[in-house]
């Protein structure tokens, strides 16, 4: 018996034909395959033009599906700050060490402190410590009563009371008075001395820079290397000689002085290697210079120089001089008791003169010795010169 055929209806065939063509591609889907006619080229041996399209090469470098999946949409960014909206903004660097609001718990406002005494105003406040030990003012009235004193604010009060009572009146305190200063010490009569220095120099001019004022005399004492042909000092005017040159050995010393100026510049006849030290001396009317002692004089001396001692009233000062390539420092280089070194010229490099300038503080005349580190028979010499009122 022959199968019966299956009857549509017009809306029944509608359905059937929508679900037939459900699962078949869109004409917009199938843009960009391959047509009929492509693939009939190709079969045939043709060439199809694959000239738009990207090769294996060109899509190295393009990003998956898959590596692209953690990053955010333009959506997702639209309201995040750019690196320009924060170039305001501090970075962590920059707020290192900035109190944060936690910070400042418990801390008084501006507003809360107002009221508050400042350090200025409690200056002159007694301390707690400063009031250990002293009585109140109930303990004070208490004692006084007991001795039969009676306290009063006011002198009303104390008129009030029985002829005969004794009263202790509680008035503010006058002012304290200044101490009466202490004497200082009596002015020092006679010359002074105000200000002393020393130098060494490689060339043609001294220049001695000392604190004083107009009426003040300088004394400088040279000790130059000797050579061929001396070098003698061009003296400003008003200056004078008072040791000439003495040549000792391979040294040349000399004592000059003249009137104080802020700058004094003493001029040499040619280069030469000096060492000096000066002082200035206010007070003098006059200054005079002893007598010389070089180290090979009677009694022969090696490791000091002695200036003698010269008579008379004033104030002494002594100069040595010495010339020695043997390493010595100041604090090597002594004198004797009674004098006060006021300044020791060291050697500077192969400038080897070296001078010691000092101050008598003995009350009577006394010879100046001064002893170095070093035997040396020959460059050396002493002298002595007094500054009278």
């Amino acid at each position: 018996m022959a199968s019966r055929p299956t009857l549509y209806t017009k809306q029944g065939t509608d359905k059937a034909i929508a679900r037939a063509v459900e699962l078949l591609a869109t004409k917009a889907e199938l843009s960009g395959y391959a047509t009929k006619g492509d693939v009939a080229t190709a079969a045939a041996g043709g060439r199809v033009d694959l000239t738009d399209y990207a090769k294996k090469a060109e899509l190295r470098g393009l990003a998956t599906r898959e590596e692209l999946a953690e990053y955010a949409t333009t959506r997702q960014v639209a309201d995040l700050a750019t690196r320009a909206d924060l170039t305001a903004y501090a970075t962590k660097d920059e707020v290192v060490g900035v109190a944060k609001r936690s910070d400042l718990t418990g801390l008084a406002t501006k507003a809360e402190l107002s009221g508050y005494a400042t350090k200025g105003d409690v200056a002159g406040v007694a301390h707690a410590s400063d009031l250990t030990g002293l009585a109140t003012k109930a303990e004070l009235q208490s004692a006084l009563t007991g001795v039969g004193i009676t306290v009063v604010a006011t002198e009303a009060e104390a008129q009030r009371l029985p002829d005969g009572a004794l009263y202790f009146l509680a008035a503010a305190a006058s002012p304290a008075q200044p101490p009466t200063p202490t004497p200082g010490p009596a002015p020092t009569t006679g010359p002074t001395v105000v200000a002393h220095t020393s130098g060494s120099i490689v060339g043609q001019t001294i220049t001695v820079k000392l604190d004083g004022k107009a009426g003040d005399k300088i004394i400088l004492g040279i000790n130059e290397k000797a050579q061929g042909g001396r070098a003698t000092a061009n003296l400003p005017q008003g200056w004078t000689t008072l040791v000439d040159p003495y040549w000792v050995g391979t040294m040349s010393a000399t004592i000059i002085t003249g009137p104080w100026a802020p700058t004094i510049a003493i001029t040499m006849s040619q280069n030469a290697e000096i060492g000096w030290a000066a002082a200035a001396v206010r007070g003098a009317s006059s200054i005079e210079a002893g007598t010389v002692k070089k180290r090979q004089a009677e009694p022969v001396e090696t490791k000091t120089c002695t200036a003698p001692a010269l008579a008379g009233a004033g104030l002494a000062l002594g100069f040595t001089f010495e010339r020695t390539s043997a390493v010595e420092s100041s604090e090597q280089v002594t004198v004797s008791e009674g004098w006060e070194k006021l300044q020791f010229a060291g050697q500077d490099g192969l400038n080897y003169q070296t001078v010691t300038l000092a101050k008598r503080v003995a009350a009577s005349p006394a010879d100046l010795v001064v002893t170095y580190p070093n035997v040396q028979g020959s460059n050396g010499l002493g002298v002595q010169v007094v500054a009278r009122g």
